[in-house]
């Protein structure tokens, strides 16, 4: 009995506490009644009648001075260093750039000069002794006729005449021979002294006291004269042309690449200093179209769409972009007759979502 009393006054409490709640949850609901309907407003958006004009579309890169005059001046002979330019010192064409030492190769010169000497001296002494021979020989030649000389003395004059004229034409061989090496000496001393063959701004590849090799580059020159800029690109971006300075230049693919860039050259009409990197915009599109900015564009599932505002709702309708470059976006598929919402991706998709639209323009 007393296990019943306990259970019976627990269903009474739980009743009243369900009652109260829900007369607590009817007065909550009237007093929301009792509220104003809020009210919603529309979104207001920016949107652009689209309409054909020129565009000019440009992408920023970079570019490298060169010239078509820059010069790497190489050895024609092996020596040690005594003077080399300094480094960014502006040169002037004909300017000594470099000095090799020659001490050894004057050696060389003032030998052959001697040996050459040597030579004359026994061609002219021959050439004395075959002069007193033939007049020997002359009269050997009379005393034959009248018997007062034997045959074997002629004939002896005769082998000795031809000794002695072998003999100095053997010497003149050797004086050409050793002409030729002063000739090659006198060369080489014209290398040792290394002047600019254009002017424009030096570059050491070497040092005072080094070894210098034949072929080796010892100074680099970069002129400032025949200026072109090595334009390098992605395969993907066309272009034409480009502009430096406010003023347009024609590119001209080298078919070459360099790190899976492709290169192209711009050939200038001002001096500029080789080796340095510029400032430039590559032109990706220069003609009439539908010209967009970024922000009149959404991107979904990889293809491009524009939102039309059409009785205060927002629809997509994709497009296809021509050209998209730091100025804004070329397009087709749009007329002048569409109202485009021009916002951030955030809001465009917003507006998607079939939120009311207010068209501002």
């Amino acid at each position: 009995m007393k296990k019943f009393l306990i259970f019976l006054f627990i269903v009474l409490v739980i009743a009243g506490v369900v009652r109260g709640g829900l007369v607590l949850v009817k007065k909550k609901r009237a007093k929301e009644a009792k509220l104003p309907t809020p009210v919603v407003y529309d979104m207001r958006v920016k949107t652009i009648n689209p309409k054909i004009s020129h565009a000019l579309l440009s992408l920023p890169s970079l570019a490298l001075t060169k010239s078509n005059d820059d010069v790497k001046i190489s050895l024609r002979m092996s020596g040690r260093v005594l003077y080399i330019v300094e480094n960014g010192k502006t040169v002037k064409k004909g300017e000594v750039v470099a000095k090799i030492d020659d001490k050894d190769l004057k050696t060389k010169l003032k030998s052959l000069n001697f040996s050459i000497s040597s030579l004359q001296s026994q061609i002219k002494s021959k050439q004395i002794a075959l002069k007193n021979l033939l007049k020997t020989h002359e009269r050997t030649k009379e005393l034959l006729k009248v018997r007062g000389a034997s045959k074997e003395q002629f004939e002896k004059e005769q082998t000795g005449i031809e000794a002695i004229k072998s003999g100095i034409n053997t010497l003149k061989l050797k004086i050409k021979e050793v002409v030729a090496n002063k000739e090659a000496i006198q060369n080489a001393l014209s290398y040792a002294t290394i002047k600019a063959p254009v002017g424009g701004i030096a570059q050491r590849l070497a040092n005072v006291g080094d070894i210098a090799m034949p072929g080796k580059p010892l100074v680099s020159i970069s002129a400032q004269t025949n200026s072109y800029l090595l334009v390098r690109l992605p395969s993907d971006i066309k272009s034409n042309e480009i502009i430096y300075k406010g003023k347009k230049y024609s590119l001209e693919p080298l078919g070459t690449t360099f790190n899976g860039l492709l290169e192209y050259v711009a050939n200038l009409d001002r001096k500029l200093i080789s080796n340095q990197t510029v400032n430039i915009d590559v032109v990706v599109y220069d003609a009439k179209g539908y010209f967009l900015p970024h922000d009149a564009l959404i991107d979904r599932k990889g293809e491009s769409d524009v939102v039309l505002i059409k009785n205060s709702h927002a629809f997509p309708k994709k497009v296809e972009v021509v050209a998209n470059a730091e100025q804004g976006v070329v397009v087709k598929g749009v007329d002048p007759t569409q109202n485009i919402a021009v916002a951030k991706q955030d809001i465009l998709l917003k507006l998607l979502g079939g939120i009311k639209v207010r068209a501002v323009k």
